[in-house]
């Protein structure tokens, strides 16, 4: 099978429609809606449901994406893997991290990686843990920057850095103009955490759980930005690390304080995907990472 027609497969996929992915690659909607044809019956399996808004994966189409992106991918890099020392580094590295660290960390990469290593390209993604583990087992991402140890199929993995959790609360709350709060006192409050398995998540109800204590859950949400907007409105609480809410705190919207009585300290591991080959852009953005982890600001415990 050529894969172009994959590609094809992953513009309209992505776009949601045959005319639109034409023009992305400067051809007509008749052209491409044959490309797809050829390929749906040489699988033997239609792709599409076509209707009137447009194209929409049908089952098989949804079990092929991850395939063809990973295939797609594992093309892409066939220059890096061939490439000879460090000056000829190109490809595309696809990294995903959990939103609680990605800033500044991301932004610490991409201008180090732009330094270093010109040549290649970086795609960021971000998502849960669990999120970034199956991007990881289908080959869609090279490395992870995730908040669980991950299980041994996944890759090869280094533990980053480890930081303490804070109780997170609107600027001004009487709960947060101590520097610390006690767990028991944070067990209490109501909180808009996220789900389990979060890995922060996980930390504080083992914790409860230790203590003979249930947390007093208001509210999950699963993102960290939707999450910080609601306890600055005032009465909800919740736990993030000192980075992770650092431009909300500049502006005077959050405030922390360093949960103890017993400290919560949350580890953050780099996965390096083990689907497939990890070339040497690859290698090297990793190495990268590993270095600013070494710089992470703020109060952290580093991995090794």
């Amino acid at each position: 099978m050529e894969l172009e027609p994959l590609r094809l497969f992953l513009r309209v996929a992505a776009t949601g429609s045959f005319s639109r992915a034409a023009a992305l690659v400067a051809s007509t909607q008749p052209a491409v809606s044959k490309r797809i044809g050829a390929l749906e019956r040489e699988l033997g399996a239609r792709l599409f449901e076509r209707t009137g808004r447009g194209a929409r994966l049908t089952q098989a189409g949804r079990r092929l994406l991850p395939r063809a992106e990973s295939l797609t991918a594992e093309a892409d890099r066939l220059a890096d893997v061939i490439a000879d020392g460090e000056q000829a580094l190109r490809g595309v590295v696809r990294v995903a991290s959990q939103p609680s660290v990605s800033w500044p960390l991301v932004g610490d990469l991409v201008a180090l990686a732009r330094d270093r290593h010109p040549a290649m390209r970086l795609q960021i993604a971000e998502g849960p843990t669990r999120q970034i583990e199956e991007w990881l087992g289908d080959g869609r991402i090279d490395l992870g920057i995730v908040s669980v140890v991950p299980p041994p199929e996944l890759g090869e993995f280094h533990t980053l850095f480890e930081v303490p959790l804070m109780l997170v609360a609107r600027a001004g709350d009487p709960e947060v103009r101590r520097r610390t709060t006690r767990f028991a006192r944070f067990a209490r409050l109501p909180l808009a955490i996220a789900t389990m398995p979060n890995g922060g998540r996980v930390l504080v109800e083992e914790e409860a759980r230790r203590a003979g204590l249930e947390l007093n859950v208001a509210v999950e949400v699963n993102s960290i930005h939707v999450m910080k907007k609601l306890v600055a409105r005032g009465g909800l609480y919740s736990l993030a690390s000192q980075n992770a809410i650092a431009d909300e705190v500049a502006a005077g919207e959050l405030a922390g304080s360093r949960i103890v009585e017993p400290e919560i300290w949350q580890s953050f591991h780099l996965v390096i995907g083990g689907r497939r080959h990890a070339g040497a852009a690859v290698q090297a953005v990793a190495h990268l990472i590993r270095e600013l982890a070494g710089r992470a600001r703020g109060p952290a415990r580093r991995g090794k």
